[in-house]
């Protein structure tokens, strides 16, 4: 099994009692929507959690995610290909400026 990276900003987050849940509009390297578009779906919905599991990384996964939603940071988000349960967060920082 292969691991997928989805890389993108959080649309939206659903945490409810059994199960935890993340829409991302993805984003191509060049940014968001800017040619060429690829052709196929625009966002992708992945799995924090399904019952009990919401402990350690996954309670982790979500707070994360509720910061890159509210700042609207992009995401990278690792998961095996046939699988939409994440195994891997990562959030780019925000930067207005020139890095030097």
């Amino acid at each position: 099994m292969a691991i997928e990276v989805t890389t993108g900003r959080v649309e939206y987050l659903k945490v409810a009692a059994g199960y935890g849940l993340v829409n991302v509009r993805l984003e191509t390297p060049t940014g968001i929507n800017v040619p060429p578009v690829p052709t196929g779906p625009k966002n992708e919905l992945l799995i924090i959690w399904i019952g009990n599991q919401s402990q350690g990384p996954r309670g982790l996964f979500t707070t994360e995610l509720s910061r890159a939603l509210a700042h609207g940071l992009c995401v990278r988000l690792s998961h095996e290909d046939d699988s939409a349960y994440i195994t891997e967060v990562l959030i780019d920082a925000q930067f207005e400026g020139p890095f030097n």
